[in-house]
């Protein structure tokens, strides 16, 4: 394996064009989950991007809450930027997170058919 040659490789295969690759090949698929994973991965970008302005000693410290537990700057960020990205997405009804000491309902107007849980 030439190790150089992968350094070098500028196809990369995201989860998103993976998704979108394979989406055709299931003629019954609507594109839902296609559509709540490309949130999910928006999500997750940025949180990534969060991390890295701020870096990660700071958001590490403590947000001043408690869940049986003291918060973590990092659960509290991700938790808001999560329940956004999926309430978006138009593809939930019902979030669950420990973060949240109660189910989020998703407003009948932007509702989808999915219960998603996260642990942040």
């Amino acid at each position: 394996m030439d190790h150089a040659a992968d350094a070098r490789r500028t196809d990369l295969m995201t989860i998103t064009r993976h998704v979108l690759n394979e989406q055709p090949k299931h003629p019954e698929s609507k594109g839902d989950f296609t559509i709540l994973l490309s949130h999910i991965v928006l999500g997750c970008k940025f949180v990534c991007s969060a991390v890295n302005k701020a870096g990660l000693a700071k958001l590490i410290g403590l947000a001043g809450e408690t869940n049986g537990e003291e918060q973590k700057k990092l659960d509290v960020l991700s938790n808001e930027v999560f329940v956004k990205a999926l309430i978006s997405s138009g593809r939930t009804c019902v979030l669950v997170s420990e973060e949240d000491e109660e189910a989020t309902f998703v407003d009948p107007s932007l509702r989808g058919k999915s219960v998603n849980f996260a642990t942040c």
